[in-house]
């Protein structure tokens, strides 16, 4: 299935330049309550699975000089692509994380002297090791990592920003930008896309919002789709329970999906390519969603179903060779025993 996802992009090499997607953070006041939406929109199928991944694995940052090495403290349930990287995920602390493209992030020429971490596990490592925003950002500066890239699929370079969240609303966005780390923190940090910088997102933002009220921008680019996001997510009513909360989550994450359309119709000026898939998550009840945007797939996970302890073992379901017919509604007990990926 790989090789018939490369040639597909290899088709589309001569236009291709980026994949996209969105995400927020929701609160739901009423009940104290937080949720997080991502949308995944990317050029080619993602061959995705479902990892459950138990505390006490022992990782390494799959590079070849001064591998970054740790154990990880907590269980998680991610989503990959191509069963090569953790692309989305929420651990048994009930901190979640995305990596979202972003075109011109940067992480330096390679530095042996400091601890390195591939890009494929680059989001699992703070999934593994921290149970709030605050912990990892307390870690950053001294922990001097260096995020290195590798290619996932021919014609796409692979890198990206990181938006973690945790269960008291805190928010974290981690870009690299010209070798430097750059970070935002703070829980008004809700609403991620892709390019450009964070920093002049929050300024196409701060532009627009006067006039969100009477007008907003329509396209699928990564502006405008963080522009409309901020907006609905600023609107946004509170919400009294679990499923209020995550149906608006959805509501606003389906609102800033790209229709899946022939190739012809796709805007590639703008860097814009369709939605195939969509995660939920809700942080009080411990509740993970899956949701395909091009087959009749809707899942669910409940923390509670899994043994994400020392004593866990690895699971996996993989969506791509599964029937749709058996992807629908809970997948307690659809789960088969797997061994750890090799990121790459």
């Amino acid at each position: 299935m790989l090789f018939a996802v490369s040639y597909l992009v290899w088709a589309f090499l001569p236009l291709l330049r980026v994949n996209a997607c969105s995400r927020v953070t929701y609160h739901a006041v009423t009940d104290d309550r937080i949720t997080i939406g991502r949308s995944m929109d990317f050029v080619a199928s993602t061959n995705s699975s479902i990892y459950i991944f138990p505390a006490g694995l022992e990782r390494n940052g799959s590079v070849d000089a001064n591998p970054l090495e740790w154990t990880s403290k907590y269980g998680s349930i991610v989503t990959t692509m191509y069963d090569s990287v953790t692309i989305d995920g929420m651990n048994s602390a009930g901190l979640t994380g995305s990596i979202l493209y972003l075109g011109p992030s940067d992480y330096g020429a390679r530095n042996t002297s400091r601890p390195g971490l591939a890009i494929g596990i680059w989001l699992q490592y703070y999934l593994d090791t921290y149970d709030t925003v605050a912990s990892a950002v307390a870690d950053l500066e001294t922990l001097n990592l260096q995020v290195v890239t590798a290619p996932l699929v021919p014609g796409v370079s692979s890198v990206g920003h990181i938006s973690l969240s945790d269960k008291s609303g805190d928010n974290l966005i981690i870009e690299y930008k010209n070798g430097q780390l750059v970070t935002h923190h703070g829980a008004e940090y809700q609403v991620m896309t892709n390019d450009p910088f964070y920093d002049e997102q929050l300024a196409i933002w701060e532009y627009w919002q006067p006039m969100t009220n009477y007008s907003l921008p329509g396209t699928g680019s990564p502006a405008d789709r963080f522009v409309r996001l901020a907006y609905y997510n600023q609107m946004s009513p509170e919400s009294p329970d679990l499923m209020t909360s995550v149906a608006t989550t959805a509501a606003m994450i389906r609102a800033v999906s790209v229709p899946f359309v022939p190739e012809s119709l796709i805007n590639k000026e703008l860097d814009v390519w369709p939605t195939l898939w969509r995660v939920y998550y809700d942080t009080k009840d411990m509740v993970m969603w899956y949701e395909s945007a091009v087959t009749p797939i809707a899942i669910y996970m409940d923390f509670g179903d899994y043994n994400l302890s020392n004593n866990g073992t690895v699971q996996r379901l993989g969506l791509a060779e599964t029937s749709w017919e058996n992807l629908y509604g809970d997948m307690k007990g659809k789960f088969a025993d797997a061994k750890v990926f090799k990121p790459i």
